[in-house]
């Protein structure tokens, strides 16, 4: 989701092809605690997902339109948000999440102007109190008009908010809004969880003459009065930290992909002046990469909008129809652009499949992750999957659990060290690689298909956004497999520690066991090369053996199907942590 931690995949990759500025580990941006500190945000807008207020999650968000005029000189926006919602409960109050910095200056509910006693919003969660009790299935209106300065961001864009700046030749405003780290209430009035996404949405951004403001979704309008330029998008299902405020002299690089579905694929890539040539080479990429997408896993979910990629000063975040990407053009041994890669992976594994606990981030960015060996294998073949997998191995910590089983904010997982931080991206990946050679690709292509689309068969039209879990993918799993996989879930995902394969020889025989953590049952078949043979153990009780002399060349794993504990990995690990801080050169 983006932006990223990007110690495994990324940084293996990066490393190899040159880009070696964006592969620091993610570090958590120092605490802002003073109010006036416009970076400053309080616990409640920094909160993304995780337990909400009953009055919030019954409610169903079925439209926004959002207005809002920005002032580069200012660092200012004024908003006017409208949002349609219904009750699937009784409530009394109404409850948005709102940045409190805001100055409000007016609410409406159901074309109603309240007085301004009947709302508060002291630390960001925006308490509108009802005339009277409303029942389920009651249609509500509410429109919200406030204005001031967004929270910057403390460390773009993994630490969210705006960033005022100017363009490279330092001629014309350049603005860019990172919602991770925050989520939509730094920008407008919304429901701060990711199951509470709005199902459509119009955004009409207006900018000064000259500058374009390109948004989530399809280009309805252009409209210019006065000296300001309104620029009128349409959205559906954007998620809550996906939607964008992205103002700059951009020009527009246009095509259309034939799907292999039949359908059409508007592709945009909005630049920057004087980057023409860069540009040209990372949108020929745009075509491979749908290529890629379509035919492995499924149709592009928001082929009725368009595959949009547009340049920002940090980084990557995966905007829903208009990822950023900052990674000024590497080149890289496998032939494609890295970072523009995995923030397109969010297009299914976060747009279109959306966690609906934070929980189970790891199926954003383990997926996500996964995405990138998939395409060096659909393009190199094996040398380039497993190369992609192996510099993600060296970064897997294993200091957490993958997924806890209980409702999560985004931070207690992404940010905190009592969460698994960046392993759901490297160890997200490699559980699925493992899972891929235990069930086979038929199997694996199908549960995922299963997963992203709520069906096996996706065709453009045929299905929906979801909302995704680590247990509902595990059931899907079970059901196209016919078996039962609680095991490997137990193992990989809900315990931090590894499986260790012990390996004894003795009497002419090899003997190996499954070491586990909480000795959980680990029926893992395992492979084993012995004299040049490869032999199937199917380790049924954890446990197998195999002839070999004392003499025999024996490999574990020669195919490198297995995630399991490495001596090697936890000895590079150790020196890499006790070399000391490189020197700037």
């Amino acid at each position: 989701m983006n932006r990223r931690w990007v110690s495994g995949l990324l940084c293996g990759a990066a490393a190899i092809g040159g880009a070696n500025a964006a592969c620091a580990q993610r570090q958590v941006a120092a605490p802002i605690t003073d109010p006036n500190d416009p970076r400053y945000v309080t616990e409640q807008t920094r909160k993304m997902g995780g337990v909400m207020p009953p009055e919030q999650l019954a409610l169903v968000f079925d439209h926004l339109d959002l207005a809002l005029k920005v002032f580069p000189d200012r660092k200012r926006i004024e908003g006017d948000v409208t949002l349609d919602l219904h009750t699937k409960a009784q409530i009394g109050t109404l409850i948005l999440d709102l940045f409190p910095k805001y100055a409000i200056s007016a609410i409406y509910l159901d074309g109603r102007k309240l007085a301004p006693g009947r709302y508060a919003n002291p630390e960001g969660q925006l308490r509108i109190a009802l005339a009277r009790p409303i029942k389920p299935g009651t249609k509500l209106v509410a429109r919200v008009v406030y204005s001031g300065t967004p929270p910057l961001a403390k460390r773009p864009p993994w630490e969210g908010g705006t960033t005022w700046g100017t363009t490279p030749d330092g001629k014309s405003p350049w603005i860019d809004t990172s919602l991770w780290g925050g989520g939509c209430d730094m920008l407008y009035p919304c429901l701060d969880h990711p199951t509470l996404k709005p199902a459509t949405s119009d955004l009409h951004y207006t900018v000064p003459a000259g500058l374009m403001a390109p948004g989530n979704g399809a280009l309805v309008s252009k409209v210019e009065k006065d000296g300001w330029t309104t620029w009128n998008w349409h959205a559906r299902s954007i998620h809550t930290y996906g939607s964008v405020l992205d103002v700059g002299p951009y020009k527009v690089m246009e095509g259309d992909y034939k799907s292999r579905f039949g359908n059409v694929i508007p592709m945009r890539f909005f630049y920057l002046p004087g980057e023409e040539k860069q540009a040209a080479e990372l949108f020929a990429e745009f075509p491979k990469t749908l290529t890629f997408w379509e035919a492995v896993i499924g149709p592009y979910p928001w082929a009725d909008q368009k595959m949009g990629v547009i340049r920002v000063p940090f980084s990557g975040l995966e905007n829903q129809t208009l990822i950023g990407y900052s990674n000024n053009y590497p080149k890289t041994p496998y032939g494609w652009d890295w970072l523009m890669n995995h923030e397109f992976s969010h297009e299914w594994f976060a747009n279109q499949l959306s966690n609906a606990n934070y929980d189970d981030l790891w199926l954003h960015e383990g997926l996500g992750s996964y995405a990138q060996p998939l395409l060096a294998e659909f393009y190199g073949g094996e040398i380039d999957y497993m190369a992609q997998l192996k510099s993600q191995r060296a970064g897997i910590r294993n200091e957490q659990p993958l997924v806890s089983g209980q409702e999560r904010p985004e931070k207690a997982v992404y940010a905190d060290p009592t969460g698994p931080r960046g392993d759901i991206y490297t160890k997200g990946s490699w559980v699925a690689h493992t899972l891929r050679k235990l069930i086979g690709d038929d199997a694996f292509f199908t549960s995922i298909r299963t997963l992203v689309y709520g069906r096996p068969d996706p065709r453009p039209g045929n299905f929906t956004p979801q909302f995704g879990s680590t247990p509902g993918f595990l059931k899907i799993v079970n059901g196209v497999t016919g078996k039962d996989y609680k095991w490997f879930f137990d193992v990989y995902l809900y315990r931090a520690a590894l499986p260790k394969l012990v390996a004894t020889r003795a009497n002419g025989m090899l003997r190996v066991h499954w070491q586990t953590p909480d000795d959980l049952p680990f029926p893992m078949p395992l492979e084993v090369k012995i004299d040049g043979r490869t032999v199937t153990l199917p380790m049924a009780d954890g446990t197998g053996e195999a002839p070999a002399s004392e003499w025999s060349a024996v490999t574990i794993d020669p195919n490198s199907k297995i995630l399991m504990q490495s001596d090697a990995i936890d000895k590079y690990q150790a020196w890499q942590a006790a070399q000391p801080p490189a020197r700037p050169r």
